[in-house]
């Protein structure tokens, strides 16, 4: 398996607070059979309107190009500070293989993404790996629960794919994942190319935790 590191955090709520939005079961490989929302693509799995207007003001320093925070403990500090609750919210990192992440560097500078931990660091340090999506990085359009399917592919991905699902409907194997993404980016290359993307959670946080939470 390739080595991945994070190439960002944010904040959701949790799937079950979020409930079922019967218009994206289109978009999802097994539609209304895996109505679970969990994904990297934060128009699937969202976050609070107020968290995703903070990610997006360009004047904070730990906003980077995708959208996302490099720190979450900026975020969070960002957070008390405009007095945004976060509580209940849940912890979010995205992590790419070093082979995507490097023409990330190359698009956008280094700056953004030095010294960013790896998945295994996060692992070890009380993160959880949902699965695998597979993503467009530009905007974060997941293909696998984002883009809506038309037949008669939708039935033949289902197919291929669905019994690879794990019970959240994300990929569990790298291979098979890239194999996806690799068949949606030739179906649809506007969004091309999809990349494997890991859904890293952590515990759900209080406004209470001090300022230096370690979550990185």
């Amino acid at each position: 398996m390739s080595r991945r590191v994070s190439c960002g955090f944010d904040l959701r709520v949790s799937a079950e607070e979020q409930g079922e939005i019967p218009a994206h079961w289109n978009q999802s490989l097994l539609g209304s059979d895996n109505r679970c929302p969990i994904s990297a693509d934060t128009m699937v799995w969202q976050m609070p309107d107020e968290v995703d207007r903070l990610i997006q003001d360009a004047t904070q320093e730990f906003w980077n190009p995708l959208g996302l925070s490099n720190s979450l403990d900026s975020l969070l500090q960002a957070c008390r500070e405009r007095d945004i609750s976060f509580a209940e919210l849940i912890p979010v990192c995205l992590t790419v293989s070093m082979e995507s992440m490097n023409p990330l560097i190359k698009r956008c500078g280094p700056g953004y993404f030095e010294n960013v931990p790896d998945e295994d660091g996060l692992l070890l340090s009380g993160w959880r790996l949902l699965g695998l999506d597979t993503v467009q990085l530009n905007g974060l359009h997941s293909g696998l629960k984002g883009i809506g399917y038309k037949e008669p592919s939708w039935s033949q991905y289902r197919e291929q794919f669905g019994n690879h699902l794990n019970d959240i409907g994300l990929f569990s194997d790298e291979t098979i994942a890239s194999r996806f993404a690799e068949l949606r980016g030739l179906e649809i290359p506007s969004h091309a190319p999809f990349e494997v993307v890991g859904v890293l959670v952590h515990d759900p946080i209080s406004n209470a935790l001090p300022s230096s939470t370690q979550y990185h």
